[in-house]
C-alpha cells in the first residue's frame, strides 16, 4: 500500500515536471519578431535610393537608428524577441549605403560645375527679409554671368520637346502640385536646337542668368508666369 502511494506520488511529480517543461518550451517557442529589425531591413533596401538623389540620404540614417534600436532590444530581451540576423544585415546595408552615397554625391558636387560657370542655387534666389527688394540681393551679383543651376522641370500643358520651361528647386513643387513662389522659379529658354522632356529627374542647367527687376512674361508661353529670374541655357542635362 505504501509502495503504491509512493509510485503514485512519483508519477504525479513526473507529470507535473513534464507539463512545466512543455509550457516552458511553448512559451519560448513563440517569440515575437523585432519590429525595429524589420524596419531596419526595409530601410536598408530603400536606402539604395540614396545613390539616386542626395535627398534620399535620410533613408539609411533612419535605417541605422532602427538597426541600433533592434540590436539593443534583442540583447535586452533574448527570450522574447527574434530577428538578430535581419537587424545585423539591415544595419550593415544602411551603413554601406550611407557612407557610399555621401562619398558619391560629394564627388559629384565637387566636379559637376563646368569650367567658366558659377554655381547658383535656389537658396541664392530667396529674397533677403532685411531689405525691401522683392527678389534676392545675390541675384544682382549673378546678373549677366554664366551660371550652373540644378532643379526640376515643372510640368505644364506641353511635356515633350520643351525649349522653354520653368525650373523649380523643390521636388514637391515639381511633381506633387505645389504652388511655388515667384522667387522659387527660374524661366529656362534653351538657346539651341536641344529640347527636353518633362520627367522626375534632377536637371543640370548651364547658361547666362538674367534678372528682371520688374518681372517679365514670355510672350506666347501660357505655362510660364511672370518671372524675376531667367536663364538663357546653352545646355540642359
Amino acid at each position: 500500500m505504501r509502495y503504491n502511494n509512493f509510485m503514485n506520488a512519483v508519477d504525479l511529480k513526473q507529470e507535473r515536471d513534464t507539463n512545466l517543461a512543455v509550457e516552458t518550451q511553448s512559451e519560448h517557442g513563440y517569440r515575437s519578431i523585432s519590429k525595429a529589425a524589420v524596419a531596419c531591413l526595409v530601410f536598408g533596401i530603400l536606402s539604395l535610393l540614396s545613390f539616386v538623389g542626395s535627398v534620399f540620404i535620410i533613408l539609411p540614417v533612419f535605417g541605422l537608428c532602427f538597426g541600433l534600436l533592434a540590436l539593443s532590444n534583442l540583447k535586452r530581451f533574448p527570450n522574447e524577441l527574434i530577428g538578430r540576423k535581419a537587424a545585423r544585415v539591415g544595419t550593415i546595408v544602411n551603413l554601406v549605403c550611407l557612407l557610399g552615397s555621401v562619398g558619391f554625391h560629394s564627388y559629384i558636387y565637387a566636379t559637376e560645375v563646368p569650367e567658366g560657370y558659377q554655381r547658383m542655387t535656389f537658396w541664392d534666389l530667396q529674397p533677403d527679409k532685411t531689405t525691401q527688394l522683392p527678389f534676392s540681393e545675390k541675384a544682382k551679383a549673378f546678373d549677366g554671368k554664366k551660371v550652373f543651376l540644378k532643379g526640376y522641370v515643372r510640368p505644364g500643358a506641353k511635356q515633350k520637346n520643351l525649349q522653354k520651361f520653368i525650373l523649380v528647386g523643390d521636388f514637391g513643387s515639381c511633381c506633387f502640385g505645389g504652388n511655388p513662389e515667384i522667387t522659387d522659379i527660374v524661366s529656362i529658354t534653351i538657346d539651341s536646337d536641344q529640347t527636353v522632356d518633362y520627367s522626375l529627374r534632377l536637371r543640370r542647367v548651364t547658361g547666362k542668368f538674367k534678372l528682371n527687376p520688374k518681372t517679365k512674361h514670355l510672350k506666347g508661353e501660357k505655362d510660364i508666369p511672370s518671372v524675376y529670374y531667367e536663364i538663357i541655357a546653352d545646355n540642359v542635362k
